[in-house]
């Protein structure tokens, strides 16, 4: 299968102990789990959850008293997801059927490839339609957001513009007239897909690319710019900025905050920040101590407070926040490795969530093997960050996900309706499959208790 001939499992022949490796990651949290559990169970029960209302009345616009109700979450508003990178992109039917049904069952977002190197190889030739040629963990993106439309999951673009994935037809040219080549770009998306996306990130990775000499990113406004170009072009929809910025590293003094303050300053158009939360352990590692080096720097990453500093410091632009391109690594391929990669999703997930400036989580590569090899010295496979194994089985860590939405994080229950037609309860935000038992029959409604949404109640009229 692609993909496996760039797994390194030398990575994994360290001096570091299973036992070692564990209380390095997880020993923060365990120096402070009383207070770090309250603060998440005190977020949740804050930011995630209201008090919902649904009266029934009869034909006559009557209260129905004594009417049975059964109330189930189906959809969070809380949108958790992933890249969808590999949709129809495995050389076996069977494994394209089963992340077909894999990606439906434990993510409601999905990362739709918009890299313009991809989407357009030959220039004036496009590929969004679902058709268009194969290219590796690029599928078409019209065959994304049609999978994405039929099975409730939101699509989010990434991204409009990223300097380091520039076509070779339009590397070289002169900047206005790249310019020129992006509105082009931009109109054509828009005309395909507004409406149609949960969010759209405008532009990715400004501060690094900076760092490597890209010519675009190191124009003096090429944010203003960029933003502009896309409200132009995307007036209604959410607008985002994405940095390789991992939250521990944040703070009110981070290049990152500083550039996001003095672009919204100017009047920049910024709806939303996304925070990547790459832990990239040993991937560009090619020696037993390299790799070892890596895990004891990545540790650092674990410790509750520094995510709740980086989350609190970027939280104070005003602007609601998504962590994007997360990946947890794994140290090896035994039982204990597996569930010491569950236990510190299950920690940072349940810290995200409990945030109120965190509106999204957006998981990276899902299936083992298949990740991204820029070179010898990039091989991402290295870093075992897959949710699922090769074979697309669920790892502990995607099971442990399943398990935090679907039961830990989940309402669902039973309710009679009081004299004057109301049953009420509190539970998470999302939609709702509200059943309505009345003489043997049962009626099942939709409705949507939504945060910031000013009422949460909801009116069902039957003819009893």
């Amino acid at each position: 299968m692609k993909g496996m001939l760039s797994f390194t499992k030398a990575t994994v022949l360290i001096m570091l102990t299973k036992s070692e490796i564990r209380t390095m990651y997880m020993r923060p949290y365990e120096n402070s789990r009383e207070e770090t559990d309250k603060r998440i169970a005190d977020g949740i029960e804050t930011h995630r959850k209201g008090n919902f209302r649904v009266q029934i009345l009869d034909a006559e616009g009557n209260p129905a008293q004594g009417v049975r109700l059964y109330v189930n979450l189906k959809d969070h508003a809380f949108r958790h997801g992933a890249n969808i990178f590999m949709l129809d992109e495995f050389e076996d039917p069977d494994y394209n059927t089963e992340f077909r049904r894999l990606f439906k069952e434990y993510f409601n977002l999905a990362t739709v490839p918009f890299f313009w190197t991809d989407n357009e190889r030959e220039e004036g030739k496009p590929r969004y339609d679902k058709n268009s040629p194969k290219i590796y963990r690029r599928p078409p993106t019209d065959l994304c957001v049609e999978y994405c439309e039929e099975n409730g999951i939101l699509p989010k673009l990434h991204c409009l513009v990223y300097d380091e994935w520039t076509p070779d037809w339009a590397k070289d040219l002169p900047i206005p007239e790249l310019k020129k080549k992006y509105e082009k770009r931009f109109r054509e998306i828009a005309e395909r897909y507004c409406g149609r996306m949960y969010e759209f990130e405008v532009i990715n990775e400004v501060i690094r690319l900076r760092g490597e000499g890209y010519r675009l990113v190191s124009e003096p406004d090429v944010i203003e710019w960029a933003f502009a170009l896309a409200r132009e072009y995307f007036p209604s929809e959410t607008l985002c900025i994405n940095e390789a910025a991992i939250t521990t590293w944040l703070d009110c003094n981070h290049p990152y905050y500083h550039l996001i303050k003095e672009n919204l300053d100017k009047g920049v158009s910024i709806d939303k920040i996304v925070l990547q939360n790459q832990q990239y352990t040993g991937v560009a590692s090619h020696t037993p101590e390299e790799y070892e080096r890596d895990i004891i720097s990545g540790a650092y990453h674990s410790n509750p407070a520094n995510i709740y500093r980086g989350l609190d410091s970027m939280a104070t632009l005003g602007l609601p926040l998504e962590i994007g391109e997360v990946t947890v690594p794994t140290f090896g391929e035994t039982d204990e490795d597996e569930q010491l990669q569950a236990d510190m999703l299950k920690l940072w997930y349940s810290i995200w969530f409990s945030h109120p400036a965190v509106e999204s989580v957006g998981y990276w590569n899902t299936p083992e093997g298949y990740a991204h090899t820029f070179h010898d010295n990039w091989v991402e496979n290295r870093v075992r960050g897959g949710l699922f194994r090769h074979d697309l089985t669920p790892k502990k860590s995607a099971l442990t996900l399943k398990k935090l939405f679907d039961e830990d994080w989940h309402t669902e229950g039973a309710f009679v309706t009081d004299q004057n037609g109301i049953a009420e309860f509190r539970g998470f935000f999302g939609t709702y499959d509200v059943d309505v038992f009345t003489d043997e029959r049962k009626t099942t409604q939709k409705i949507a208790f939504l945060p910031k949404q000013q009422d949460n109640s909801a009116v069902i009229t039957l003819t009893l």
